[in-house]
């Protein structure tokens, strides 16, 4: 009782104290009384009303889980630290060609980055596609992301899935909507762009890893390599470099979508995806505006740096999206 009572005097106080302050504003030859700037409370985001099946669970450590989508099963490979934030981040990691979730995450070392920082990490699953496309031009029934020709985010399966990915996420571990990214790696780098222009507005930055902007018909139709070389100016000077010039693939560079940060790391001797589109991609994207690093690696090939994930969490983190 004695501590309320003391809690009870002191309100009082402060209440008596408010009171004189305020008759005194408005007493003659009194100061100008000055408003008191108020805190906004922070914009609730609201969820996506992306239609699907499903939920993370409530458990700590690595799992794989599934969500429907128009009937159709979709896995997702989570992480979920143990010691992590009431509002953690949310890194979305996209695999590349006959890849699952799973395998992005050993890969480009996503473990690490979730464990170390507290990051929850959902790398779901592409489909197997049943007919070639520009990035597969002699391939079909293998699994790949969806880039070609549909990049509406209401009718693109894979888009769906991202959609639902996050969601989930914020449903389950309470993301902040605010830091949510996507990394991807070979065809997922390719569709991660795909992501990036069409759900640019609920993204923190994304990473690049071994994919870019191709401006040939397909993918595989340049087999520039830089060897040991590195500078994106120098190398159109340099034997082998492709004079394509259609239009982008996966898609072109949108000037709409707020300007987050881009982390773009590639091998340059990549003989899959050339580094050529690697320099295309960091062009597009600085022309609009992006605050881009580019990363080459001297002499490597076609795979994700085990601290891929690492570095570029540290780079996109240390920036904030600005807005178009």
């Amino acid at each position: 009782m004695r501590v309320r009572s003391l809690g009870a005097a002191a309100s009082l106080v402060g209440l008596f104290a408010s009171l004189a302050a305020c008759t005194s504003a408005h007493a003659p030859g009194a100061a100008t009384q000055r408003a008191v700037a108020v805190a906004a409370p922070a914009a609730v985001v609201p969820f996506d009303a992306v239609a699907y099946e499903g939920e993370f669970p409530a458990i700590t450590g690595r799992t794989h889980v599934t969500l429907t989508l128009d009937g159709r099963e979709r896995g997702v490979a989570l992480v979920v630290p143990e010691h992590r934030a009431a509002q953690p981040p949310l890194v979305v990691m996209l695999h590349g060609t006959r890849a699952h979730g799973g395998d992005v995450i050993d890969e480009c070392g996503a473990l690490g980055l979730a464990n170390g920082q507290g990051v929850i990490v959902a790398a779901p699953d592409a489909r197997v596609m049943p007919a070639a496309d520009w990035d597969h031009a002699e391939q079909s029934n293998e699994r790949w992301w969806e880039t070609a020709d549909d990049h509406d985010p209401d009718r693109n399966a894979d888009l769906l899935l991202v959609r639902a990915t996050i969601t989930a996420a914020r449903r389950a571990y309470h993301v902040d909507p605010a830091r949510v990214y996507v990394m991807g790696h070979s065809n997922g780098a390719f569709f991660a762009l795909v992501v990036a222009m069409r759900l640019g507005d609920r993204l923190a930055g994304v990473a690049f890893n071994s994919g870019g902007l191709v401006r040939c018909a397909s993918t595989g139709r340049c087999g520039f390599r830089a060897g040991r070389a590195v500078g994106c100016a120098q190398y159109p000077s340099m034997a082998g470099w492709c004079g394509c010039d259609g239009p982008a693939l996966p898609m072109e560079v949108s000037p709409a979508v707020r300007r987050f940060p881009v982390v773009i790391s590639h091998g340059t001797d990549d003989p899959d995806v050339s580094v050529q589109y690697a320099c295309a991609l960091d062009a597009a994207l600085r022309a609009q505006g992006f605050p881009v690093t580019l990363q080459l690696r001297p002499g490597d090939g076609h795979f994700c740096d085990g601290d891929f994930a690492e570095y570029a969490w540290a780079v996109l983190t240390a920036r904030r999206p600005a807005t178009p």
